[in-house]
């Protein structure tokens, strides 16, 4: 065994996995221009022509970012890093679907996000956020150096064999051509059909052509280069930070010092804690609020800063276990206290859902308390990772990656997630119930096609103004689904499924709202009432 090797098999096995990936990776940035990367980098921006430059709906990219992953593997011989690789490409695909169900610019985001990730895992990488950041800056760059390569391509090959290498594809092809046409020449009828048909497709690729944008040239010679610098981007990649998983005992701050004043920070902190959770569970684990109870403010102002407070604690566990205080002989009871503190912060965290659940059930689901929801959760995970370090020693960059890493994942699960669906479909059920707080959001919010898919259950509410407020707003949104299915109709990039179940289902019940289709002025009057009406559940 070689001196390289033996200190190879002593690295932990992240470490050398990354060793072994970076080798790779170095090996790779030498290695010439191919024919599979030039057709790759030319697939990929004539799919970015067609189905982003042309499309004029979210069905277009739908079908792009679904192809993404197939068509960087077309360039590659393999993902270096196919666990990371497989998983974000599976990701990409629930965010393709997305799109094509009911589209967002944020769900757009997330997928073009998702698309730098798999050609980081793809180039050996692990797409960690500040790397992704940095690799989207300079893609374009990377996509430029690789092209100026690619005129090598053709330098490479021996010219004593690019005349039979050639004659291998036109004579076949040549024969094809001129047998097919005698075959065709002998038959009148197939002649004709196939007339017609070149005619069509001529006419077509025509008006194809003429509805050429001034935009268009630019767009695809800046498609080229960002297809070429994620197909082989330049490596090595820029890496922020030690690449370490574990405190490095060398290099770790001088932290020991600090010992006494974190182990009676954690002390004061706990009994501060403990005392504010029996506050909290006393006064607001409860159903019966008395009237006038401030909800908005227990839930915006107060649910806030209890957040931010728990992000400053997962900021400080952070800074306490870190360097070589975790070296210190007396770690154990300064650990013991952590646990203690963390279990009570994970009880902050439980009074923070309990209040965004008490302003949900005052009066319904919004969007805005979803990302309520959301940005709990987000700091939770990133509070547990901060546990995670503590127990198993890791680094400052490691947990810094990985929160970010959380908190990304935690947008596109958000672009992802059917909001309107969920938070009127949970309105609706209150409101039949006989609950009547929740109709101000299904009066006073806006809502997209999801939404409406669970308002039609409130078509045979016995509350009058309530049922016929939904069912002007159900005639409304009928009318703007025809007309704008009309103007899009002649292309199939505006397609939206959500759009299309809904417009069906309206158009089964539509004898319920029948009075006020096409008649707007009867529609703003009933809308008008019901949002006057449920104001006072404001």
């Amino acid at each position: 065994m070689t001196a390289e090797q033996s200190n190879s098999a002593a690295l932990p096995p992240h470490d050398r996995e990354f060793q072994q990936a970076s080798e790779v990776v170095m090996a790779r940035d030498v290695m010439p221009v191919s024919r599979r990367e030039v057709i790759a980098a030319m697939t990929w921006t004539v799919l970015a022509d067609l189905l982003l430059f042309r499309a004029v709906g979210f069905s277009g990219p739908a079908v792009f970012f679904a192809l993404v992953p197939i068509v960087l593997l077309m360039g590659r011989t393999r993902f270096l890093r196919p666990r990371y690789g497989i998983s974000i490409a599976c990701l990409s695909l629930l965010v393709a679907i997305r799109l094509a169900w009911q589209g967002s610019v944020l769900t757009f985001v997330s997928a073009v996000a998702l698309t730098l990730a798999i050609s980081m895992a793809a180039a050996g990488s692990v797409p960690f956020v500040f790397e992704g950041i940095v690799f989207g800056v300079r893609v374009l760059f990377d996509g430029a150096s690789r092209i100026g390569r690619y005129r090598c391509w053709g330098k490479v090959r021996n010219r004593a064999t690019t005349g039979p290498s050639l004659a291998s594809w036109l004579l076949p092809l040549a024969s094809v051509l001129v047998f097919g046409a005698l075959f065709l020449f002998a038959n009148p009828d197939l002649l004709s059909t196939t007339r017609t048909y070149l005619f069509n497709l001529a006419d077509y690729a025509w008006r194809w052509v003429s509805a050429e944008s001034v935009w268009e040239i630019p767009f695809c010679i800046f498609a080229l280069l960002v297809g070429a610098g994620l197909v082989c981007p330049r490596l090595p990649m820029f890496q922020l930070g030690p690449q370490t998983e574990k405190d490095a005992s060398a290099t770790a701050p001088d932290t020991a010092q600090w010992l006494p004043a974190f182990y009676n920070s954690l002390v004061v902190l706990i009994l501060l804690f403990g005392g504010y959770l029996c506050f909290e569970f006393a006064t607001l684990w409860k159903r019966d609020f008395p009237t006038g109870f401030y909800y908005a403010g227990y839930a915006h102002q107060g649910a806030a800063w209890l957040t931010v407070a728990l992000a400053l604690a997962t900021l400080l566990l952070s800074a306490v276990f870190n360097g070589t205080i975790l070296n210190h002989p007396r770690i154990v009871p300064l650990r013991s206290l952590a646990w203690v503190w963390s279990g009570l912060n994970l009880l902050l965290a439980i009074a923070v859902y309990n209040r965004l659940f008490i302003y949900v059930g005052y009066n319904g689901m919004t969007r805005m308390r979803t990302v309520g929801f959301f940005g709990i959760t987000a700091v939770v995970l990133g509070f547990l990772l901060v546990l995670y370090k503590m127990a198993h020693h890791r680094s400052f960059w490691w947990l810094i990656r990985r929160q970010l890493m959380a908190l990304a994942l935690t947008v596109i699960a958000y672009s992802l997630f059917p909001v309107d669906w969920v938070a009127h479909r949970y309105n609706t059920s209150q409101v039949n119930r006989g609950y009547l707080h929740p109709s101000v959001m299904i009066a006073v919010k806006p809502i997209d096609n999801e939404g409406f898919l669970a308002l039609i259950p409130l078509t045979d509410h016995s509350d009058e103004i309530i049922r016929e407020g939904v069912l002007a707003m159900l005639a409304s949104r009928q009318s703007e689904l025809e007309g704008g299915l009309q103007a899009n109709a002649k292309h199939w990039t505006s397609y939206q499924a959500s759009e299309v179940i809904l417009l069906k289902r309206l158009r089964a019940k539509q004898s319920k709202w029948a009075a006020y289709l096409n008649a707007p002025a009867l529609q703003a009057a009933a809308r008008n009432r019901f949002e006057d009406y449920a104001m006072q559940w404001y």
